[in-house]
């Protein structure tokens, strides 16, 4: 489940953990008590101190893998490294203060979590933006992975601040797609034929536009200790693979899902893949980590459809 596209031309070339020394691994840290290392340790120029060479990540030589960028992009905004521990840490007793308020009533708050993506994103924009600025005076030409990076910190605190589409601002950082879809909008009208009345019920609609498969809306309702999943798509969606593996991983994650398909003619073509959530200003925490490995299992089947 986890070889999705790289994030637009990071190359996913192996990276040694001594080189990388890059991202400090997050687990079991509360959100908002980490120590963040993922950058070199750099002193501020209050400090007069230099930058210990051996410190320095070479971007010019060395490129970040996949999963590398995602766990910097982590680090930087303070966030553990999968949807399961996020979730953990707004449970956790101990959990900062400013963490706390994103759990409400044992729902999580789209405005809070908006608020918090944004504040923690200006702060991890102004440490990158050091770390470029240091790159560049230690010899370090080529800076373009650590650019991307914050294209997509700034994306993220563009759309966080807008709270228009938080709850993908999050999943994006757990789902690598390419940098684009952090940007591009997508229509809702182009999904809501047939299907309007849905979107307006449910308690959190996810629009998809792949590659192979056309458009798909996926829409999620709470039932008693049941989530319920209705897909709408086009025949040639490979419905009983997606079921099996929604199935299985529910089961881990102790979430038990009804999922039921629509066919749904459509003939879209789509160049790059992309999503969109439409939800209220509350969604449970089941229905997020759902929501989660329904984009991750529908985005691996659309990159694996010639080989399935």
């Amino acid at each position: 489940m986890e070889n999705f596209r790289p994030i637009n031309n990071i190359n996913t070339q192996n990276i040694s953990q001594t080189k990388a020394g890059l991202v400090q691994n997050s687990q079991n840290q509360p959100i908002g008590q980490q120590t963040p290392q993922a950058q070199p340790q750099i002193q501020t120029p209050q400090q007069n101190q230099t930058i210990n060479p051996s410190l320095m990540f070479d971007f010019s030589t060395i490129k970040m893998d996949n999963e590398t960028a995602l766990k910097y992009l982590q680090n930087l905004l303070k966030l553990p490294n999968s949807i399961d521990k996020f979730v953990n840490q707004l449970n956790s007793k101990n959990v900062d203060p400013k963490i706390a308020a994103i759990l409400v009533e044992n729902m999580i708050s789209v405005k809070a979590l908006s608020e918090f993506l944004n504040q923690n994103s200006t702060t991890a924009i102004s440490k990158l933006l050091q770390t470029i600025s240091m790159s560049l005076k230690s010899g370090i030409s080529d800076v373009s992975q650590l650019k991307e990076i914050l294209s997509v910190l700034n994306a993220i605190q563009t759309n966080s601040n807008l709270s228009t589409n938080t709850i993908k601002e999050l999943l994006l950082l757990y789902i690598p797609l390419n940098n684009p879809v952090f940007d591009k909008e997508i229509d809702p009208n182009d999904f809501m034929e047939d299907a309007e009345e849905n979107i307006k019920n449910a308690k959190i609609s996810l629009l998809f536009e792949t590659i192979n498969f056309s458009n798909i809306l996926c829409t999620l309702n709470e039932s008693d200790n049941n989530l319920l999943i209705d897909i709408y798509a086009i025949s040639d969606f490979p419905k009983d693979k997606f079921k099996s593996i929604i199935q299985a991983l529910s089961k881990e994650a102790s979430i038990n899902p009804l999922i039921e398909f629509s066919e749904k003619q459509h003939n879209k073509t789509n160049e790059i893949q992309n999503f969109k959530i439409l939800s209220d200003g509350f969604i449970s925490s089941n229905t997020l980590i759902l929501s989660h490995l329904i984009i991750k299992t529908i985005f691996k089947l659309d990159d694996d459809f010639n080989s399935i």
